[in-house]
């Protein structure tokens, strides 16, 4: 994967924990960091000598031409800790091109609903998508249900507010808190399927809803979509943004498993091509390669991070649940080793494509 050095343009404090952090678009890099609504950019960082990455939603609209990441301090995450206490106007920081498959197309000669429920800094991917499809389409109805533990942290609050005063017609903003009192006590709790119940009961004409967008922990996206499956959403129109892999979101998913036993691999990395037989006892095809002593690239190994895509050559591959690879990108024959299984008894893939 290629990275790409830009300039920090400005850090704001956006709450007590977390930063919004802009990036300055070169013109000479402008087509390769066309962004869409959703998407995440890789960040490269040395820290002690060690080179790590780390993943960051992209929080602008592409109509404001420049990129911004907005990154929330956590008990446990080192590296952001790190960029909150060294990161600054002036810094050079080395980049990927946006990468996932997160997000909506835009509409913009339809009417239509759609419906948004975040926690957290699940906000960020959400933010891009809410301020794109407010500038572009005239005739949506967007509703935000935007859930964190008190006011204070609420992300890009005071955003959220210039949005829904310039959009009253068109944008609805409902915030939920799990550890402060509310005047009405419908908005105190954590976004769950009793919330989502009365939501449709008491807010939204959940007959005109087309698409759903989930963005948060884990079990929240996957208890949202469930019960918003259950009420008449199709799948392929609940879209949702996870920081970590799981085996399946709904539960009526069947998991598709390879029944291949032997496989002969043939890849290219790093412009040397190898043979190797692969025993598959339910492993990846990453994990194949590294116990045959191939330092093949990857990070999350679960489908998060996108450092294993590669290319397929020939044979065929099931894919799980990823974050990265868009249709397109299946059409082109990309996969993830970190979650690829085999479908064929012979597999030919370039890691360096």
């Amino acid at each position: 994967m290629n990275f790409y050095s830009l300039t920090v343009k400005n850090v704001e404090q956006l709450t007590t924990k977390s930063i919004k952090v802009d990036l300055f678009i070169p013109t000479e890099l402008i087509s390769i960091f066309k962004w869409k609504p959703g998407q995440f950019i890789r960040f490269q960082f040395l820290i002690d000598g060690q080179k790590v990455e780390r993943e960051y939603s992209i929080c602008t609209a592409t109509y404001e031409k420049y990129i911004s990441v907005a990154i929330k301090k956590t008990k446990t995450a080192f590296i952001s800790e790190y960029v909150q206490n060294n990161i600054k106007a002036g810094d050079k920081i080395s980049v990927s091109p946006p990468m996932g498959a997160f997000g909506i197309p835009s509409r913009p000669n339809e009417k239509r609903t759609l419906v948004a429920f975040s926690a957290g800094s699940g906000i960020t991917p959400i933010m891009s998508i809410i301020k794109d499809t407010l500038y572009n389409e005239k005739g949506v109805n967007f509703f935000l249900f935007y859930g964190n533990s008190n006011e204070k942290e609420v992300m890009f609050k005071e955003e959220l507010e210039e949005l829904q005063k310039k959009y009253s017609q068109n944008f609805f903003l409902h915030y939920f808190y799990s550890q402060q009192e509310t005047e009405d006590k419908f908005f105190k709790g954590k976004l769950d399927e009793h919330k989502v119940d009365l939501i449709i009961n008491q807010i939204v004409d959940w007959d005109e809803v087309d698409e759903a967008l989930i963005c948060g922990p884990k079990d929240m996206i996957i208890n949202l979509a469930n019960v918003i499956y259950s009420h008449g959403i199709p799948k392929k129109n609940i879209h949702y943004e996870l920081y970590e892999p799981v085996e399946k979101v709904f539960h009526d998913d069947k998991i598709q498993r390879s029944t291949v036993k032997e496989v002969k691999v043939t890849f290219t990395y790093e412009g040397k091509t190898q043979t190797m037989n692969w025993i598959n006892n339910g492993s990846s095809l990453l994990d194949a390669l590294l116990v045959n002593g191939i330092n093949a690239p990857y990070s999350c190994k679960g489908g998060v991070c996108g450092s294993c895509q590669c290319s397929r050559v020939q044979g065929e591959v099931i894919l799980g649940e990823n974050l990265v690879l868009t249709e397109e990108d299946i059409k082109n024959k990309k996969i993830l080793t970190c979650v690829a299984q085999p479908k064929t008894n012979t597999l030919v893939i370039d890691m360096d494509n």
